[in-house]
C-alpha cells in the first residue's frame, strides 16, 4: 500500500523537472532577443571603429598633403627651366587651367633633384589632387612627368600669390614681371567633400626679392 504514493510522488517530481513546450519557446525567444541586440552593440562598435580609422586616415592624408605644399611652397628658387620644345618656362608658374608649377631647393635626397633643385607642380584632376615631379628641370620631348595622388575627395583647388607691391595675383607672372619672379606669399584654398574649406598661407622664400624685367 505504500508502494502506490512513493510512484505518484516520484511521477510529480518527474513532470517538475522538465520544460514544457511554452517555457522552451519563451527561452528561445529570450535567447535570440540577447543576440540580436549583442549583434548591434558588436556591430555598432565596430562601425564606429572603422570610421574612427577612416577619419584618422583622412585627416593623416591631408596633413601630409600640406607638409608638402610647405615643404614645396617655402623653399622655391628663382631657376627657370625649358619646356619640352626649348622655351623657357618661370620659376614659379600659376594659372587657372593648369594648376601650379614651380622649381624648388632639394633640400632632402631624392633621385629627381639635379644640382639641388626638383620641378614640381599641383594639379586637379577629377576630385583628386596629385602631386607632379619631374625628372629633369630642363625637358627633352622624351620627359615625362610623375604623376603622385596626395589627396583625393577634392572639389576645388584654388591659389593666389602677393607680389613685392603686396597685390593678390591668380595669375603668375604677368606680363611685367620677370621669369624669375617669385611671391611673396601662397594661399592655398582646398575645398573638400567631407571635411569643408581648408585654407593656409606659405610664406616666400627670404633674400630672393622679386626680379625687375
Amino acid at each position: 500500500m505504500a508502494i502506490e504514493p512513493a510512484l505518484n510522488t516520484a511521477s510529480r517530481r518527474s513532470k517538475q523537472a522538465g520544460f514544457t513546450l511554452i517555457e522552451l519557446l519563451i527561452a528561445v525567444a529570450i535567447a535570440a532577443v540577447i543576440s540580436a541586440l549583442a549583434y548591434q552593440a558588436i556591430d555598432q562598435g565596430v562601425r564606429i571603429k572603422t570610421q574612427a580609422e577612416a577619419s584618422a586616415d583622412r585627416f593623416e592624408a591631408l596633413q601630409r598633403t600640406l607638409w608638402w605644399m610647405q615643404q614645396d611652397f617655402t623653399q622655391m628658387a628663382p631657376r627657370t627651366v625649358q619646356d619640352e620644345l626649348g622655351s623657357p618656362l618661370p620659376a614659379f608658374q600659376l594659372s587657372y587651367d593648369y594648376g601650379v608649377e614651380m622649381t624648388r631647393a632639394a633640400v632632402y635626397p631624392s633621385p629627381y633633384g639635379v644640382s639641388g633643385l626638383v620641378r614640381i607642380g599641383y594639379a586637379l584632376d577629377g576630385d583628386v589632387l596629385n602631386r607632379l615631379v619631374w625628372p629633369v628641370l630642363d625637358r627633352s620631348p622624351d620627359t615625362e612627368v610623375m604623376r603622385l595622388p596626395v589627396l583625393s575627395k577634392v572639389t576645388a583647388f584654388q591659389v593666389r600669390v602677393l607680389n613685392a607691391q603686396n597685390e593678390w595675383q591668380e595669375i603668375w607672372p604677368n606680363p611685367q614681371q620677370s621669369l624669375t619672379a617669385l611671391p611673396q606669399l601662397t594661399e592655398v584654398v582646398l575645398t573638400l567633400e567631407d571635411l569643408g574649406e581648408v585654407r593656409r598661407l606659405f610664406p616666400g622664400v627670404d633674400g630672393l626679392p622679386e626680379a625687375t624685367p
